[in-house]
């Protein structure tokens, strides 16, 4: 899903059938119900949510709603949303500025997100 969006690949409304053309699964369908373990189910919520929503915010609401294994969920969703432009970056910088910062803490993963996205340039 990143990639999708890293290198700009369509629209948001176009992931799932951009997956589709290389990953076989169920990638246009909607998904429903509870989340389980099942990283196939994972995915599909994911993409899903990300094709819904236009914000973070609503994003990380649409995840959390899901229930079942939504931090998985959430994790791969927010990641995506945060390459896509049409998705508002609209989550409180607290969410940020509170995170732990121990040695793989906050600014571990400021750092790394800089040195990857230097990678995709």
């Amino acid at each position: 899903m990143t990639h999708y969006f890293i290198y700009r690949l369509g629209p948001k409304s176009d992931l799932g059938t951009y997956l589709a053309s290389h990953i076989p699964g169920p990638w246009t369908r909607p998904w429903r119900g509870k989340v389980g373990a099942k990283g196939l189910e994972s995915v599909h919520a994911a993409v899903n949510s990300v094709m819904a929503c236009n914000s973070m915010s609503d994003l990380l609401r649409e995840c959390v709603a899901l229930t079942g294994d939504v931090d998985t969920v959430a994790a791969m969703a927010l990641a995506a949303g945060a390459c896509s432009e049409e998705v508002a970056q609209d989550l409180p910088l607290r969410l940020i500025s509170d995170l732990e910062n121990g040695p793989f803490g906050r600014d571990f993963l400021i750092d790394l997100d800089k040195r990857l996205m230097e990678k995709a340039a």
